[in-house]
């Protein structure tokens, strides 16, 4: 799990919702997901645009119960900018920018969210290969920038891949390198499509969190208990992590630099600042007492 700074809120779990469903809305934030995906580009009808932008405008104007973030259209759409300017509200806590194709663009949503006096982040959507291989260049384009995400439907079109493909693999990891090599946190694992089959979003869960997701978006309150039961510490790694942190701490205070923890296992940096990461997660849910 990594480490989410400060301007982060913890991403165990996103709901999409359709912009243009206020009573689907309300259950969103009314579900146990961490925070709540106002959805304005695919969920969205063409003609139902305008209406979902004015709802949505709405409810981000003033504080909201959950983190909330805006899915607004494309650049190329030529929706974009109207949808970030009318977004901008005290409850918007960033807008993920669909369909990302150059840092231009990334730049221009950061741009148009301070005009507008507003502190919200970007989070950037990979939806091409294009944008794949800029991912980097795009993660970097701008301090506003909170996450990358992938857009997994429109990237598999593209690259003409099956969903648990290695080429989907290798798009994942891709994406999770440019994340921390650009001194974001890692990011979430896109939606499962089929909120009927817990099993298959269990697998893939389980699997994504393996490749380094800190959580995953979901499309459905139902898929929210096993996101959380996937990406939330267990308490054998939160005891495992308290061991390796006082092993470190024991360490420092002997002026040694190997660290060993009390079963005889030697640790290093790498191991000693995961641990640090997974007991501030768990803090922050309230799994462990704040010390």
């Amino acid at each position: 799990m990594s480490l989410l700074p400060h301007k982060h809120a913890v991403f165990r779990s996103c709901l999409y919702v359709p912009g243009n469903q206020p009573d689907r809305i309300a259950r969103a934030y009314a579900s146990g997901a961490d925070a709540v995906i106002l959805d304005l580009e695919d969920a969205v009808p063409a003609p139902q645009k305008a209406a979902a932008r004015d709802i949505v405008a709405a409810i981000t104007a003033a504080p909201v119960p959950k983190p909330t973030y805006v899915r607004v259209n494309s650049a190329e759409s030529g929706l974009c900018d109207a949808d970030v300017r009318a977004v901008a509200g005290e409850g918007l806590a960033g807008v993920r920018l669909a369909k990302a194709g150059s840092p231009d663009d990334v730049r221009r949503a950061a741009y148009l969210l301070r005009q507008a006096g507003s502190a919200a982040v970007v989070h950037v959507l990979i939806e091409s290969a294009a944008a794949l291989e800029n991912a980097y260049a795009l993660a970097t384009a701008s301090p506003s920038v909170g996450m990358l995400g992938l857009g997994e439907s429109d990237l598999r079109a593209d690259l003409g891949a099956a969903p648990e493909s290695p080429t989907m693999d290798a798009a994942r990891a891709r994406v999770i390198v440019a994340s921390r090599a650009a001194g974001l946190p890692s990011p979430c694992q896109s939606v499962y499509p089929e909120p009927r089959d817990p099993h298959g979003l269990l697998v893939t869960s389980r699997h994504g969190r393996g490749l380094g997701f800190i959580g995953r978006m979901a499309i459905h309150p139902a898929q929210i208990p096993i996101i959380h039961d996937v990406y939330t510490p267990t308490p054998d790694e939160i005891d495992d992590a308290r061991s390796i942190c006082e092993a470190a701490r024991i360490a420092a205070e002997a002026d040694r630099s190997i660290v060993i923890t009390p079963s005889g296992r030697m640790v290093g940096p790498p191991a000693v600042a995961r641990a640090k990461q997974v007991l501030q997660l768990a803090r922050t849910l309230n799994l462990i007492e704040i010390a």
